[in-house]
């Protein structure tokens, strides 16, 4: 799971809650191992105001700290999406180019701040945290941060460092839900995987 999604969040959030001893992003991730790399499958959902249909998608995907991203599409088509630091590339299945898909698009403007969400064990700049159990938490814009997102939702597993279900509501009432399986922590993974992919041009 992106956003996702774009600068890398560089600060630690203060604490939401008045209890010095409320939970944190940081504070659960102290309970375990750091994660500096993981792969997974994932099944993403994206609700559009302007399509009645819910748009589906599933792949696998490869992240490692602090910026590198990488989706690889398996359905509705074949489609490879990487950001490695700033950039980010689309490409399909023939090798060519083309824009982020409808059904990518809120991801794809998260991809760096998915990454540290999942593997920085922070909430990125500019959002508030809320925790609606020892395992749940709302993440909400500050009012003066200019951000795509009104909320973004992180469901963990209790005895996972990170989380199961990603759901991400954008300002227009878009609405992107992640759920990962099959998750592997530290795996080795070659830094070639991030590199941009060749292109047979746009």
């Amino acid at each position: 799971i992106a956003a996702l999604l774009l600068a890398a969040a560089t600060a630690t959030l203060p604490l939401h809650a008045a209890d010095a001893d409320a939970p944190t992003l940081a504070a659960r991730a102290a309970r375990f191992p750091r994660v500096e790399r993981t792969t997974a499958d994932f099944v993403q959902e994206r609700e559009v105001s302007l399509v009645d249909e819910v748009l589906r998608a599933r792949g696998t995907l490869a992240l490692a700290a602090p910026a590198s991203f990488r989706f690889d599409l398996t359905a509705p088509e074949p489609m490879t999406l990487v950001a490695a630091g700033a950039a980010m590339t689309v490409v399909d299945a023939a090798g060519k180019t083309m824009p982020v898909p409808a059904e990518f698009s809120g991801l794809a403007d998260f991809a760096r701040t998915l990454t540290d969400l999942l593997l920085g064990t922070r909430a990125p700049r500019g959002f508030a945290e809320t925790w609606r159990d020892a395992d749940t938490v709302v993440l909400t814009p500050t009012t003066d941060t200019a951000s795509p997102f009104t909320e973004i939702m992180l469901r963990f597993r209790p005895d996972g460092p990170l989380p199961e279900t990603i759901a991400m509501r954008e300002r227009g009432g878009d609405r992107t839900t992640i759920r990962l399986e099959r998750v592997v922590l530290n795996p080795p993974l070659d830094p070639r995987r991030f590199a941009l992919p060749a292109t047979k041009g746009s």
